[in-house]
């Protein structure tokens, strides 16, 4: 009994929080606050356009050394196996590293 008068309570409970929030919430319909855009204005031209893959480039370098510093602190507690297959995670990336500087990625343009 009393566990079904608390669920009843609860439910009455919920559904005045819920009347209330929607009452007293502020409805402004402006054209800039229900646009898909957070910052509050409208945007000029296409999102795709304002997008710069070095800004993505850079982010995936910052993943793959984030990486390899957790392999460095694996590389800590484990055996001397596992020393040779870090070294050839560490070439790959290297000539990663190498390759996105050869063909100037790494330049900041926006």
């Amino acid at each position: 009994m009393i566990f079904f008068l608390l669920l009843l309570f609860t439910l009455v409970l919920i559904f005045i929080f819920y009347l209330g929030m929607f009452i007293l919430s502020c409805k402004d319909f402006d054209i800039n606050k229900v646009s898909s855009f957070e910052c509050g204005f409208l945007g000029q031209g296409k999102m795709q356009n304002s997008f710069s893959i070095h800004f993505f480039i850079i982010m995936l370098m910052f993943v793959i050394f984030d990486l390899e510093i957790v392999m460095f602190l694996g590389l800590l507690i484990s055996s001397n196996f596992s020393v040779f297959s870090f070294l050839i995670l560490f070439v790959f990336i290297l000539g990663g590293f190498y390759m996105e500087w050869w063909y100037g990625k790494l330049i900041w343009i926006v």
